[in-house]
């Protein structure tokens, strides 16, 4: 079993404050926020900012890396379930990567997002698996973080 953690409000906060670049969604799918993880309806406003979803965790792991991430221009938390795969990751090709307590890679793999599910109860299953990191295989943006 496992959850997808969305950025968190205090962050995306963070992380709009500091934004300069704002992009207006002209189509759909297309823009995928990643504090809500939901796309973009058409019209809607984005800030694209980078993010390091190491930040506190994994400091000194040589996997650390910011990636580029949309949100929507205002906070868009909600609550939602957290044990089912979003359709924004479902309808794209994912990169997954398997990290330990340490921050250390321990798997990585590209799957389909309508097998997403399978491959993160096979990959968090594994020894020492602490978190699983998943990005968009294509534009390799960081989509979300798993947790068993």
């Amino acid at each position: 079993m496992f959850t997808i953690d969305a950025i968190p409000a205090d962050v995306a906060a963070h992380l709009r404050a500091g934004a300069t670049v704002v992009r207006v969604a002209h189509e759909s799918p297309g823009y995928p926020c990643r504090q809500c993880l939901r796309d973009a309806e058409i019209g809607e406003e984005l800030v694209l900012v980078a993010y390091d979803p190491f930040d506190g965790l994994g400091d000194d792991s040589p996997y650390r890396a910011a990636s580029a991430i949309f949100l929507h221009r205002d906070d868009c938390s909600a609550e939602r379930d957290r044990s089912t795969v979003p359709d924004q990751l479902v309808r794209r090709q994912l990169s997954l990567r398997t990290f330990d307590a340490a921050a250390m890679m321990l798997d990585g793999r590209v799957v389909e997002g309508h097998d997403l599910a399978e491959a993160l109860d096979e990959v968090l299953g594994l020894p020492g698996a602490e978190r699983a990191h998943i990005y968009n295989a294509g534009a390799g943006c960081f989509a979300a973080v798993a947790h068993r």
